[in-house]
């Protein structure tokens, strides 16, 4: 007698390399995909450090004045808090990307 002949196997796992691929591609899909003016502007994240901002200036000591002859401030406060921000977001970010 003869073995049924039976055409369905079980799939084969692809090898480990190529899984990491896919889940590479299955995390870049999930990802949202938004520059950072989008994000800025869509969380109101410049109003926010501005806040933020101001409740440190009533917790904490006022900063010391300027000194004879000192530069001139280039950037506001805000606007330093605002850009530690969307560093730290984009480290976090990289890293899932990884």
């Amino acid at each position: 007698m003869m073995p049924p002949i039976c055409n369905e196997q079980a799939p084969v796992p692809p090898p480990s390399y190529h899984r990491r691929e896919i889940q590479a591609q299955a995390q870049r899909a999930r990802a949202l995909h938004v520059n950072a003016l989008s994000l800025i502007e869509i969380l109101h994240l410049l109003a926010l450090c501005r806040l933020a901002v101001q409740v440190a200036h009533r917790c904490c000591p006022p900063p010391l004045p300027k000194g004879a002859g000192g530069r001139q401030r280039t950037y506001r406060e805000e606007s330093l808090v605002l850009i530690a921000l969307l560093k730290t977001l984009w480290r976090l970010s990289y890293q899932d990307v990884q």
